[in-house]
């Protein structure tokens, strides 16, 4: 099966060159930003154009049941000050207007302008919709006659046009010379932002995850026990359908976790969240996969999953937000994305081809909260029903008998909690010692001492950026600190020396002489359930592939343990 890819570069002159694969592509057609306005590019006929000529626009966002797209445009009077040199504002809000724009009719409504602003003007975040599409949501300020501290939560009812506070005072938190403001999230659980300030005069930072009910105007607040200055925020968050509720889904580094808006409970995913079309849940599902990108940040590479099948559609991002996150067509079987000046396309079981537009003129473009916007159908984020691992562990029992496990870790290596449990952290090791928190699943800690033999279990004092102390090795066979090693390219860490591993359904793996499949040999194919024993610690091979040495029948070789978000072995019980 081959993949289209097509390139489209938005134009001034715009005009699509003759013939390719677009009349493959649903009539639907794509609408995207680029500098400053909101174009329609209508693949079935061949045509794009802009359909605002601003040069101010930021967006656009679609509703959820395709009708309409909402977008910020640059107040007239900001415009004019900028352009006479009064001001001199160069990042941030910039103060903002709220248009929409009907789709059928690609007329334009004026929702939310300047009126009553200071000379200062209003800033606006970009507006959310409404899971029924009836209404929208924002946050606005006017520097000129509010604190920081004294934001507001804005409603407006579109069939009415009236529009109403739901919030009168909200916390924008830090903010630096420019001031940014959050991104809203509405879905079934509410509406969500994230805060981030400082604590005790500025020593200590937190970030803080708000929820807001709109029916009752309960409001709950959740530290998330991240720092936003370091390498463990919050990259990513978005509503997802989690086993039957809506949930919050946080992507932190190159995990994700959920979060319930009624009483904050928090579960580690064991794989991405799912983009798939609202309307057509049988068609792709896309993947934002986490690579590490070899300096300290991740990119993400974006599959699509149809069925069995799993394809690279070649798109990379820096994010899963708005700027980034590509457009499923309203068939489901096709993918758009924006990526500079260009509108790409990728659809499953079409010959490879492409089409371009001629080149735009560059304008003058200022910037606006995630200005790089591109909508084509409507869609919403999934997650399978087998994707709950994290939860905190059973109460242990004290033993009579010594320890059981036979302890693999020693000081100064690199530990992860096995998936499936967190595993309860004590300020002493002891089974009567203070709990004092918990270390999710496929969290890494490193081991500072240990081990200790006490109440039949064997301990390791632990730490990482969020917690301190001693933490249980295992039970029963079953080891809940593994040796971690970090395989860029391979899921997080659930198996480790001296347990009995199989080949999971669907998988034919070669057993090799070495790590890798460049340079080694194949010394024997293992079949799905086909058993083995690990005999050491894992390691990483050219690629960023996690491989076991493993003993199978009487031959010593190395297996794959997964790919991406895959898994090619599990525990055999």
């Amino acid at each position: 099966m081959k993949l289209l890819f097509s390139t489209f570069l938005l134009l001034m002159s715009i005009a699509l060159i003759a013939g390719g694969s677009a009349a493959q592509v649903d009539d639907r057609p794509i609408f995207a930003f680029r500098n400053g306005d909101i174009w329609k590019l209508d693949l079935a006929g061949g045509i794009a154009q802009p359909l605002t000529h601003w040069d101010s626009n930021g967006g656009p966002i679609l509703s959820p049941n395709g009708a309409e797209i909402v977008f910020l445009s640059l107040s007239p009077e900001f415009v004019a000050q900028y352009e006479a040199g009064a001001t001199t504002q160069a990042g941030g809000a910039a103060p903002a207007n709220i248009w929409v724009m009907d789709v059928a009719s690609e007329t334009f409504t004026l929702i939310a302008d300047q009126t009553g602003a200071s000379a200062a003007g209003i800033l606006r975040s970009l507006p959310n919709w409404s899971p029924d599409s009836r209404q929208l949501a924002w946050l606005q300020l006017d520097p000129g006659a509010q604190t920081l501290d004294s934001a507001q939560l804005l409603l407006h009812d579109l069939e009415s046009g009236a529009a109403s506070t739901l919030v009168a005072k909200v916390d924008l938190g830090f903010q630096a010379s420019d001031i940014r403001m959050p991104s809203l999230r509405w879905g079934d659980g509410g509406i969500a932002w994230l805060h981030f300030d400082f604590a005790n005069g500025g020593q200590n930072p937190f970030l803080h995850i708000q929820f807001l009910d709109p029916t009752s105007g309960e409001m709950k607040q959740y530290d998330l026990g991240l720092k936003e200055t370091r390498g463990n925020t919050v990259r990513d968050f978005m509503w997802v359908k989690h086993l039957g509720r809506s949930l919050m889904a946080l992507q932190i580094q190159n995990y994700w976790d959920v979060i319930d808006p009624q009483d904050g409970s928090r579960s580690r995913l064991s794989a991405p969240p799912r983009l798939q079309n609202r309307n057509r849940p049988g068609g792709l599902q896309l993947i934002p996969h986490a690579v590490e990108d070899g300096r300290g940040g991740w990119v993400i590479h974006w599959h699509a999953s149809s069925g069995v099948n799993i394809f690279d559609t070649g798109y990379r991002s820096a994010r899963v937000n708005r700027n980034y996150r590509p457009a499923l067509s309203s068939d489901g079987m096709a993918m758009a994305w924006q990526d500079d000046e260009r509108v790409s396309l990728w659809r499953l079981g079409s010959a490879e081809g492409s089409q371009s537009l001629a080149e735009i003129a560059s304008r003058w473009e200022f910037p606006l909260p995630q200005p790089f916007g591109l909508v084509w159908a409507p869609s919403e984020w999934v997650t399978s029903d087998s994707l709950a691992r994290a939860q905190v562990a059973p109460a242990l029992e004290p033993r009579a008998s010594g320890c059981d496990l036979a302890p693999l870790l020693r000081p100064g290596q690199q530990a992860a909690v096995s998936p499936g449990l967190a595993n309860r952290v004590r300020d002493s090791a002891s089974l009567e010692a203070r709990v004092i928190g918990t270390i999710e699943a496929s969290d890494v800690v490193t081991i500072d001492t240990g081990p200790v033999c006490a109440d039949g279990y064997h301990w390791y004092s632990v730490r990482n950026e969020r917690i301190a102390g001693w933490t249980a090795q295992g039970s029963d066979g079953a080891y809940w600190l593994l040796y971690h090693v970090n395989c860029v390219n391979s899921p997080p860490i659930r198996l480790t020396a001296t347990m009995r591993a199989k080949v999971s359904d669907g998988y034919a793996l070669s057993v090799r002489s070495g790590k890798g499949n460049v340079g080694t040999a194949v010394l024997a194919v293992a079949a799905p359930g086909d058993t083995f024993m690990i005999t050491g610690w894992p390691e990483c091979d050219s690629s960023g592939e996690r491989w076991y040495p493993i003993q199978f029948d009487s031959m010593l070789g190395w297996i794959a343990a997964g790919s991406g978000d895959y898994y090619f072995i599990e525990a055999a019980g």
